[in-house]
């Protein structure tokens, strides 16, 4: 295998004359990540909490903090360096910190997102065969579950051609999801005026502030803005340079989801359903119905070919001693089976969707804080790329046996801090919550304790390379040779 293809499937630096992605590129693939069905559900879960109006508020602030957040903390150390995320992630964690943060970000988090848009596609399809057949759809029907293998089965086609394969894929479905979008908003406008749908309440709202409401709103927003942390580094290591990686995150995945999100908030509200797959089987007539829900369905393989190629790209570097003799190809295969075990053994995890949302943004926020505190504070916006490469105690990021315990204790204190906050189970909260949401404070906190553990154990020890002097002229790939 050559050196490109070998770098693009994650053993190794990719140059910057191979890479895949220019602005435009990258921007369609983040539009196309971002404006898959979850946007719809997401949407149509704060039917649940706010009217139309500060909805549309909360979605569009929420996104930006999040994925500016998120872009700073994973995207433009990726463009920098060409790496993916999770080996980049042993400068905080050390080899084995990381390999425990892609456990819990990947292994457990990517196959609860790959069970919720598999079962989404599932719901879908029974929806547009309920249109034609002019029955009620049974979204808990046990064809569902075969429906849903098939679009894991289909993601694992797509992502086995690795990434040239997934940028074909994402230059054709993102700019006509978009043209979909703006044909649904057309439809709602068919039979209301814009002030008419500005004006529509909530489907319910949970507590007695509105003002409480909508920092909810904001929170669930900022939760969706953060729980691009796993994918977006290892998709921004494809691109040019650090101003591609960073800036089409805001343009395609905040203004993707956004959209996306609007739609899915005035759908619901409208027609009375937070679940896209049923509302949407009320708009447009029977064959313009199915259509939509028929595209809507493929949309979501490439939010999943995304997701699952950043999780095979960091399995492959994390456990490269266990698997370094597998083909990318079976390792496809062989990922894409738990979430088909998941799905019979948590078959709730659909209609849990926001409460495992929150529990993502609980654990990203604290290492969202924490990378952004280490990479432009304590090391100014250089590693060494060798080290990085560098197995066991004599790299200089191998930290205290391969951890760094000032990382991990101020990811838990993070996690803790968001759930005493406002806890993802019951979405109450403390009184302060309406001023400093869960996320934005969990960063904060996590990133400070991190710094003063840094500063006071880890740096005077001499761990972690703060003090080392970069190799920052020499070519991508030749400081590992």
């Amino acid at each position: 295998m050559d050196y490109t293809v070998e770098a693009e499937r994650g053993r190794a630096p990719l140059p910057p004359s191979k890479r895949l992605w220019g602005f435009w590129e990258y921007t369609w693939a983040n539009a196309a990540l971002a404006i898959a069905t979850w946007g719809f559900l997401i949407g149509g879960s704060l039917a649940l909490v706010v009217d139309v109006k500060n909805g549309l508020l909360a979605i569009v602030l929420g996104n930006v903090l999040g994925v500016l957040l998120v872009g700073l903390a994973v995207s433009i150390s990726a463009g920098k360096y060409g790496t993916e995320q999770y080996t980049f992630l042993r400068s905080v964690f050390g080899h084995n910190g990381s390999r425990l943060i892609y456990t819990i970000a990947m292994i457990l988090l990517t196959v609860g997102w790959l069970v919720v848009l598999g079962t989404m596609f599932g719901r879908s399809i029974d929806s547009a065969i309920s249109v034609i057949g002019d029955t009620e759809p049974d979204p808990n029907a046990g064809y569902i579950y075969l429906i849903t293998i098939v679009a894991i089965a289909l993601t694992a086609f797509i992502v086995a051609k690795g990434p040239t394969s997934i940028k074909v894929f994402n230059t054709i479905v993102a700019p006509a999801l978009i043209l979909v979008m703006g044909f649904m908003i057309w439809l709602f406008l068919s039979d209301s005026s814009l002030a008419e749908v500005l004006a529509l309440e909530a489907l319910s709202k949970p507590f007695d502030s509105d003002a409480v409401n909508f920092m909810i709103a904001v929170e669930i927003n900022i939760a969706a803005g953060f729980s691009w942390w796993p994918y977006i580094g290892n998709l921004s290591r494809i691109t040019k340079n650090e101003r591609t990686a960073f800036w089409p995150n805001l343009i395609g995945i905040g203004f993707a989801a956004s959209l996306g999100e609007a739609v899915g908030l005035i759908g619901a509200i409208k027609y009375g359903n937070a679940d896209p797959t049923q509302w949407m089987a009320e708009t447009g007539g029977v064959w313009l119905s199915v259509i939509v829900l028929v595209f809507i369905a493929f949309a979501n393989i490439t939010s999943m070919a995304n997701i699952l190629y950043t999780a095979i790209v960091g399995l492959r570097q994390m456990f490269s001693s266990w698997f370094s003799k597998v083909s990318w190809e079976w390792l496809v295969v062989g990922f894409c089976i738990v979430p088909v075990i998941v799905m019979f053994a948590v078959p709730g995890l659909y209609d849990g969707f926001m409460t495992f949302l929150v529990w993502t943004a609980a654990i990203y926020s604290a290492l969202t804080g924490i990378m952004i505190v280490d990479y432009y504070w304590l090391r100014r916006q250089h590693v060494d790329l060798k080290n990085l490469f560098i197995e066991g105690k004599t790299s200089i990021y191998y930290f205290t046996g391969g951890f760094n315990f000032g990382a991990l204790a101020a990811t838990l204190a993070g996690i803790v801090i968001f759930t005493i906050t406002f806890n993802p189970l019951t979405f109450e909260h403390t009184a302060y919550f309406r001023y400093t949401t869960a996320s934005l404070l969990a960063a904060v906190v996590a990133g400070a304790i991190y710094w003063i553990f840094s500063v006071l154990f880890v740096i005077p020890r001499g761990l972690g390379g703060y003090h080392a002097t970069p190799k920052t002229n020499a070519p991508l790939g030749a400081e590992i040779s």
